[in-house]
């Protein structure tokens, strides 16, 4: 799917599933609903949501790396 079908998804109030060209999936459920993104194993509620999701998604574009990579690292265990 292209970024730009992406964001037409995201403004339109309607249910869909996608992956940005990066490989961050997206989704919404229900109509009106919010926008979830896949992270480490299920599907959390984006911080942001409509035109703002949109700027995230262009300025993560423009500098050639996922959403995904703006979130904080997990830790590891010690062993």
């Amino acid at each position: 799917m292209t970024n730009e079908q992406l964001k037409s998804l995201i403004t339109s109030p309607l249910p869909f599933f996608g992956v940005s060209e990066r490989g961050d999936v997206l989704a919404r459920y229900v109509p009106y609903g919010p926008v979830f993104r896949w992270r480490w194993n299920q599907m959390v509620p984006m911080p942001v949501q409509g035109s703002d999701l949109i700027w995230l998604l262009q300025a993560a574009d423009e500098e050639a790396h996922s959403i995904a990579d703006t979130d904080k690292p997990r830790r590891s265990r010690s062993t």
